[in-house]
Parts: structure tokens; C-alpha cells; sequence
């Protein structure tokens, strides 16, 4: 796992916020949307290899998986955002103690991330937070945001990252958007995910594109499925076309 500075900018006390892709994609649609808007550049990144390697034709190479850091010194905002999770748990730790020592070097006070919260809902999507650290609850409840009640997990970086952060005394906030389709980009979600954020940093962000998006989505699905019921329609007129020939 290996760091790497490619400049150094200048912060006063900036606040970070963290992604990795996770279901629906909303962690990380909402973390390069935040860091396009911003127009935030690249200052550091972690190379992490994974426990295989990728072949061609029979030549193997030794793929790294990039973790980028962004900054947006005006905003105050550091954002780093991940190409993909750690498979290995102890890694997934080491590469969030990672993170937190970047953090800890330019005095980031709180750290946000985001995680998806798979439901059945209606409407629009709630926002559910998570917080290392009670007082935090203040900070939820203000901005409207529902804090998750009982007990579960928040599994993945999106999740670890806020526990080790409370190991080294920044605070650590996760906001988990509802979703309903894992395996299919959740727009609208990362709208109101990144809508409660931008409220929380106190910055405006333009969230209208995204509502196009997932629009476009949900007509390419709309049509996928109408091609398929179509087809299933052909499928069962030619079994009752051939049916009826039988007939004797």
C-alpha cells in the first residue's frame, strides 16, 4: 500500500469526505459528482494491489487499485474517492488507517462518507445517518437527517472509515441514502444524499443533472423491459401456434 504526494495544498481546517463503491453505486456517483462540481484536483494517492494478478495471452501483470484524494481549498474540502474496496477485511482496515493518517495531516476536524440503505420506498429517498460520536447527534438531527435506530452494521470503507477516525479523535459522520436496486446506479439517491452534505458543509451544489440521469435510466429500463415482454408475448404465441398444428 503505498502513498504518494503529488503536491501539497493548503488548508486551514478542512473537513474530508470519503467514497468507495458500494450498492447502487451512491457512495461514489455522489463523491465524483461533488468532486466535478467543486472542480477539485488530484494531490495524493494510495496504490493498493490486490491478492491476484490480471492475464493476456498468457502475460500476467500486477494491477493496482487507485485511491485518489482531491482538493478544494476554498471549500475547505478534501475528498478522496476509491476505485474499489478491499476484498480482505485486515486490508480494508490498513487502507482506512491510511486515509485517516492523510486526514490527520492537514487537521481534517470531521469526516463524512456515504453508504446505501436498500428499502422498498416511495417517493423520494430518506437519508439515514450514522455518527462516532454522540454529540453528532445534534448535528443530524439539525439538517433533517434520521439517525439509523437499534442495532445493525454499516459494512465496507464507507463504514470503517468513520471507526477509525473515532480511534484517532476526528469525528465521523456517514450518511446512507435509500435505495432500491443494487446493481443498477441510484441517482436519485445520491441526489438527496449529496442535497443533506452540501447543507452540512454549508456549500451550494447544483443536484439537476443527476435527476436527468437516473430519468434516462429508469426510460432505458422501462424499454428494456417492454422489449422483453414482447418477447415473451412472441414466445408464447409461437408455443400456441405450434400447440394448435398438433391438434388432431
Amino acid at each position: 500500500m503505498e502513498l504518494r504526494y503529488l503536491w501539497t495544498p493548503s488548508f486551514n481546517r478542512p473537513r474530508m469526505v470519503a467514497a468507495w463503491p458500494g450498492m447502487g453505486y451512491l457512495a461514489k456517483i455522489s463523491a465524483d459528482y461533488l468532486r466535478r462540481r467543486l472542480r477539485a484536483k488530484a494531490f495524493a494517492e494510495i496504490n493498493y494491489y490486490q491478492n491476484s494478478i490480471l492475464y493476456k495471452d498468457g502475460v500476467a501483470e500486477l494491477p493496482s487499485i487507485r485511491h485518489t484524494f482531491y482538493a478544494a481549498p476554498r471549500e475547505e474540502i478534501i475528498i478522496c474517492v476509491g476505485e474499489a474496496q478491499p476484498t480482505i477485511p485486515e486490508e480494508a482496515y490498513r487502507l482506512a488507517r491510511c486515509v485517516v493518517d492523510v486526514a490527520e495531516r492537514f487537521s481534517v476536524r470531521r469526516i463524512y462518507t456515504m453508504a446505501a440503505y436498500p428499502t422498498d420506498y416511495y417517493g423520494e429517498p430518506n437519508v439515514y445517518g450514522v455518527c462516532n460520536d454522540e454529540r453528532l447527534m445534534e448535528v443530524l438531527m439539525r439538517y433533517d437527517v434520521k439517525p439509523l435506530e437499534g442495532e445493525g452494521a454499516v459494512n465496507g470503507l464507507n463504514g470503517i472509515l468513520i471507526g477509525v477516525a473515532k480511534q484517532r479523535g476526528i469525528e465521523g459522520i456517514c450518511l446512507l441514502g435509500e435505495i432500491r436496486y443494487a446493481n443498477i446506479p441510484q441517482h436519485l439517491s445520491s441526489k438527496a444524499v449529496l442535497e443533506k452534505l452540501s447543507s452540512i458543509l454549508g456549500i451550494e451544489i447544483d443536484t439537476a443533472p443527476l435527476v436527468e440521469r437516473a430519468r434516462r435510466i429508469d426510460e432505458s429500463i422501462r424499454r428494456r423491459l417492454l422489449e422483453y415482454q414482447r418477447e415473451e408475448e412472441e414466445a408464447y404465441k409461437r408455443e400456441e401456434e405450434k400447440a394448435y398444428r398438433y391438434v388432431s
